[in-house]
């Protein structure tokens, strides 16, 4: 009982005290929403978490929805939080879309995923209020799916429960609008 009291004592004093911060990605402008919020927890460190999802149904007449959240414990060079930083991350999603590999084919995959991996990224202070963030980020991704038909929504592959994969790859970058709210 104790360790859960200091817990929440914790999560208030980080949630009540620091500076607040919300940034809106540039795919949102594409119809991909981006948005996240960051608590700045001391002069160089941050916690941020961020998702990212799709406003379409179909894209070439193949689903595309997907939805990822990412939090992310970051670092900043410069204190004040603003300016060079590298972050380590873990995260997750699901998704219903056809993979590359299965453009022209009737095929579809729908699944979850997680991933571990690093950003670095660089923050312009615009003035007090706004920032520009710039960032890239990647690492190992684990995705666990099955494979459909479009046509008769049933299976075409033979895994028994879901398929696997995983790959080192790029999965974050962009530009972001940086609001303080403080």
């Amino acid at each position: 009982m104790k360790y859960r009291f200091l817990t929440l004592l914790f999560c208030f004093a980080i949630i009540t005290f620091g500076q607040d911060r919300i940034a809106v990605n540039a795919t949102t402008l594409a119809g991909f929403p981006a948005v996240g919020y960051e608590k700045i927890l001391g002069k160089h460190t941050s916690f941020q978490i961020d998702a990212i999802g799709s406003l379409f149904n179909q894209y070439n007449d193949a689903p595309l929805r997907f939805l990822m959240i990412t939090p992310e414990f970051r670092y900043y060079f410069k204190s004040g939080a603003t300016g060079f930083y590298v972050g380590g991350h873990i995260g997750g999603g699901i998704f219903e879309l056809q993979k590359p590999q299965y453009q022209n084919t009737n095929y579809y995959q729908k699944g979850l995923h997680y991933r571990m991996g690093v950003s670095v990224g660089y923050l312009f202070k615009l003035s007090e209020r706004l920032g520009l963030e710039i960032f890239a980020g990647g690492g190992n991704v684990q995705s666990f799916y099955k494979g459909y038909d479009l046509t008769t929504n049933t299976r075409y592959e033979d895994a028994k429960d879901y398929n696997k994969s995983g790959e080192w790859m790029p999965y974050r970058g962009g530009c972001s609008l940086v609001i303080n709210l403080e």
